[in-house]
């Protein structure tokens, strides 16, 4: 399981803190660096927030995959992201975002991007990124 950078507001670490987890499993629930295209695989995520300050948080998390193929393009996964709203006093979350058929055949390198949107509706500050490990999907 990959762990990556979780960007807060400007405030101590006792007050708002975050870490972030991905990783691509296969239709057995097994981490894996290989996936066929047609399999039911998944990129499964988790985050924490810590701190004085979560049952303050109100908005929307964002969540989605960024495909990057070697020698090739980017796209991003699920379109639009997956949207969870905060839930005051917990701290924690998770998703699993299903891939199947959704990348062709190929080398990727796989970031996990973690955004927010306020109760207001624009830009948040809070989020963060995983990258994984590059990964091979096969036909």
């Amino acid at each position: 399981m990959a762990t990556g950078e979780f960007q807060v507001m400007k405030v101590p670490a006792e007050q708002l803190a975050g870490i972030l987890h991905g990783q691509v499993v296969d239709p057995g629930a097994q981490p894996t660096n290989v996936v066929h295209r047609h399999e039911g695989w998944t990129v499964d995520v988790s985050w924490e927030v810590t701190g004085e300050l979560i049952d303050w948080l109100a908005g929307r998390w964002q969540l989605e995959i960024i495909a990057d193929l070697l020698g090739g393009g980017e796209s991003r996964h699920p379109s639009p992201p997956v949207e969870m709203t905060f839930t005051p006093g917990s701290g924690r979350y998770t998703a699993s975002i299903p891939m199947r058929g959704q990348l062709s055949p190929g080398t990727y390198d796989l970031v996990v991007n973690l955004t927010t949107t306020t109760a207001a509706g624009s830009a948040g500050a809070l989020g963060g990124f995983v990258v994984i490990s590059r990964i091979m999907v096969k036909d």
